[in-house]
């Protein structure tokens, strides 16, 4: 199993946007896991014209890790966004970010449950790193963190220096350097020299695409073909070659392409 933590600084650079897109339009089976401490967005937002459970997602998973049942427990708190094929699942975040202090417990035992896994990729949407009960240990077993950053000008990529040094305190010495990537959004400066000043590697770029970033936000409908998309289907070979540099064994098991389990 692969998991994949995407984080921003500050402010809203497109994480769930992005994470949502690769997720839609990867061609390896892929679950999104809501792990921002602020709240998930996919139950309001693109899961918002059906009437879904609300009582499935990561908070009851959370429970469930605790108790040492989570395995078993999975597949009932999932949502299949490709139904029913079982191969684009979502495990729905926090609907109050007063919840997000019971999870920091859980952190760990979810980050493990991620990582054990076998047969898809998860994509953990874990926020900002500013946010309160920011889910350090779920970040320090991803084999990949992706700092979203919007690379319009200067004042959008300063907030990533502090995350970087935050970085580098909370996670295992060594940890930034072998298995943390850039993915910049709607880039207008220069990747590498955003790659130097941070000394982080870009891994993968996306347009600032209003149109499917709403569409993606359940705002009408989106297409396929659009910029965003196509963009975000290009970056799984990017990432794949990221994986390949950094943790080796992750990146194999993440092209077997199994089925999800169920």
């Amino acid at each position: 199993m692969t998991l994949i933590a995407l984080v921003s600084a500050k402010g809203s650079p497109g994480v769930s946007t992005a994470a949502l897109a690769f997720t839609l339009t990867w061609p390896a089976p892929t679950m999104l896991a809501e792990c921002d401490p602020a709240g998930g967005d996919l139950l309001a937002g693109y899961l918002s014209r059906y009437e879904l459970p609300t009582n499935r997602g990561v908070l009851p998973l959370a429970s469930s890790a605790l108790r040492g049942t989570a395995e078993q427990d999975l597949a009932g708190n999932l949502i299949d966004l490709d139904s029913p094929r079982q191969q684009r699942m979502a495990l729905p975040g926090l609907t109050e970010p007063s919840q997000s202090s019971s999870l920091n417990l859980a952190w760990t035992s979810l980050g493990d449950l991620f990582a054990r896994m076998t047969g898809s990729t998860v994509l953990a949407d874990c926020g900002r790193l500013a946010a309160a009960n920011a889910p350090w240990a779920l970040l320090g077993r991803a084999d990949l963190v992706l700092l979203t950053v919007r690379a319009r000008s200067l004042r959008t990529v300063s907030p990533a220096v502090s995350a970087v040094g935050a970085m580098r305190r909370e996670l295992p010495p060594g940890f930034v350097e072998s298995s943390v990537g850039l993915l910049l959004v709607d880039s207008g400066i220069s990747g590498r020299d955003i790659s130097r000043n941070l000394g982080v590697p870009v891994v993968a770029s996306l347009p600032w695409d209003t149109g499917s970033a709403a569409a993606l936000a359940g705002e009408g409908r989106g297409r396929r073909r659009a910029p965003l998309m196509k963009a975000a289907a290009a970056a799984y070979d990017s990432v794949c070659t990221a994986l390949a540099v950094s943790r080796p064994e992750a990146s194999r098991r993440d092209t077997e392409r199994l089925p999800v389990i169920r």
